[in-house]
């Protein structure tokens, strides 16, 4: 009975709870904050972190501001408006997320980058792996630390299957449904073939996006393909080697690379902060992570629905 209270929470804590005072659905504009560099030329770094997803993670009441897709597009939107900009920093880490999620934000980026003509550096910090790895190929040249982790190519739809769980304590299911394929993908019972065979083929058909999108950006012949489509993940030296990066340092080499490719050697780093938002050097994170540790409702809708994703979850 222990573990039945256990699902249960899990399953409806982000639902249904809603404290006030923790959190403000009003957030504050963005500002302008130098890092470092002088002249009046900018460069901005953007951060990807943490899972990707087209909302909130975690309980909206721990966190009720923007989320880091809004967030990456009201940057966007503040850099397009800046005639100074030189070129633009990607930083991140992530282990991915949503499809779509992924999809989008690499679709802003690319998109924001051929509209304002600059050139773009994906940096990976600890990761870039699946939907991470996605987004960093909006960019023109990926660059990633000693110790960073890239790939994952590929796509997983989730499901745990409760039914014999529920048997044991002794839960029985009771859906009344207009069609056999009503409750498509319930975890309160196993696949049928055909529910089985139609996941394969959505995910074999978004693999195939995903495959194509780093066949395109990053010119790969189809022996390499074959091996980054298994989703493997490659530590940065075993990227390289495989043209899955460019090059291997750290920030200031993905500043150098920028500014070589900008035709601009003098430049300011910048960022986009909320009022009282620590950022006093290149290391400081786009904000409070408590909403990435506590993953609640992305459990939940992997139990309870279909969900694709460009994922690596240990």
């Amino acid at each position: 009975m222990k573990n039945l209270w256990i699902l249960f929470v899990i399953l409806l804590l982000p639902a249904c709870i809603s404290v006030k005072g923790l959190g403000s659905s009003d957030a504050e504009p963005l500002e302008e904050q130098i890092l470092s560099g002088k002249g009046r030329a900018k460069v901005l770094v953007v951060d990807i972190q943490g899972i990707l997803s087209l909302g909130h993670v975690g309980p909206e009441f721990l966190n009720r501001k923007p989320s880091q897709m809004a967030r990456v597009r009201e940057e966007l939107d503040l850099a397009m408006r800046e005639r100074q900009l030189v070129g633009l920093i990607l930083r991140i880490d992530t282990a991915g997320g949503s499809v779509t999620a992924s999809d989008i934000l690499y679709h802003e980026v690319f998109a924001f980058a051929k509209k304002k003509r600059i050139p773009v550096i994906a940096l990976v910090l600890d990761k870039a792996l699946s939907g991470g790895y996605y987004v960093a190929l909006a960019a023109d040249e990926i660059v990633v630390h000693p110790t960073s982790m890239v790939g994952g190519v590929g796509v997983i739809a989730y499901k745990l299957n409760v039914a014999e769980l529920l048997d044991k304590w002794g839960i029985g299911n009771e859906s009344v449904k207009s069609g056999v394929l009503k409750d498509f993908w319930s975890p309160l019972r196993a696949n049928t073939p055909e529910e089985t065979a139609i996941m394969q083929g959505i995910v074999d058909r978004l693999h195939r996006r995903f495959m194509d999108l780093v066949a395109e950006r990053r010119g790969l012949k189809n022996g390499t393909l074959d091996q980054v489509g298994k989703g493997t993940v490659f530590d940065a030296v075993s990227a390289k080697d495989l043209d899955l990066v460019d090059r291997i340092g750290y920030f200031e080499d993905a500043l150098q690379r920028l500014q070589d490719l900008s035709g601009v050697s003098d430049t300011q780093v910048i960022i986009y902060r909320r009022p009282g938002a620590y950022s006093e050097n290149i290391y400081a994170a786009a904000g409070p992570f408590l909403r990435e540790t506590l993953p609640l409702d992305r459990m939940a809708a992997e139990l309870l629905e279909p969900s694709f994703r460009y994922q690596v979850l240990p």
